[in-house]
């Protein structure tokens, strides 16, 4: 394996967050919403008549950009616009929220979860029955690792035992993260239904790679080409092209839905 089973970045990260989601906001850059339109507005079809929709691990809040729907959102930093402070290690709601949650939206969250497997069952608690967990999450393909490996960026560990109840690293540091989350939990289906059996996965696909590459940045910022809406929607067919293909080297996002059945 040409970089090795994991990578631990040296540098820290502190992005300003009032600064970038002033960015996402009130910059109109075509490339970036075009990405975050699609990593949005799928989850509306599930987001129907739902009552009670939580997003953890908020962040920006980039997600009210697009999507307009009543959205609690939450992080483990109470910003203006989050409306409940939580933490992902350590996911506390009154009790009036147990099975009755109709929704939960992850998007580039749980990564930074030390303990994902305790993540996902305590909010089966909360979740109604048939209720949904609608995801995005860093795949951790040949270009991601390469990407992270050469700016420094973020770390990864193919060796971490995701399915223990125990943090898979130190949790002190909220922008710490494991990019190889997802693809541990959720690559091997079998396994994690072994594990999982109250959850049914109804979708678990890869994409991206021009899209975000040449995005501008979600939660920081670089350079990018400007490009029209037509030739965004090429790029995405070419990535859908090359990922369908080749996966393992070129995919930079997961997309999972989780249905409660049980």
């Amino acid at each position: 394996m040409l970089f090795g089973k994991s990578f631990k970045s040296t540098k820290k990260k502190n992005p300003d967050i009032f600064l970038e989601r002033k960015r996402i906001y009130n910059n109109n850059n075509i490339n970036l919403n075009y990405l975050l339109k699609k990593r949005f507005l799928w989850m509306n079809d599930y987001l129907k008549n739902k009552k009670i929709i939580i997003e953890l691990g908020s962040g920006n809040g980039c997600i009210k950009k697009i999507i307009k729907k009543k959205i609690i959102l939450t992080d483990i930093v109470k910003y203006p616009w989050i409306g409940k402070k939580i933490d992902m290690n350590n996911i506390v709601l009154k009790k009036n929220y147990i099975n009755k949650v109709d929704i939960f939206i992850l998007n580039h969250s749980l990564h930074h979860c030390a303990n994902p497997y305790s993540a996902l069952q305590i909010m089966s608690k909360y979740l109604k029955k048939n209720g949904f967990i609608l995801m995005n999450e860093p795949e951790i393909s040949f270009s991601l690792k390469f990407i992270q490996k050469v700016l420094n960026d973020e770390s990864w560990s193919l060796k971490s035992k995701v399915f223990k109840k125990k943090k898979i690293f130190n949790s002190k540091d909220p922008w710490f993260s494991n990019t190889a989350t997802a693809n541990l939990l959720f690559e091997n289906e079998k396994k994690f239904n072994k594990y999982f059996p109250q959850f049914k996965i109804i979708n678990n696909s890869l994409s991206e790679f021009f899209i975000f590459l040449n995005s501008g940045g979600v939660n920081s910022s670089f350079f990018y080409i400007p490009l029209t809406n037509v030739l965004l929607s090429t790029i995405n067919l070419i990535d859908k092209f090359l990922i369908f293909l080749f996966p393992k080297i070129f995919a930079l996002n997961r997309k999972i839905i989780l249905k409660k059945i049980k």
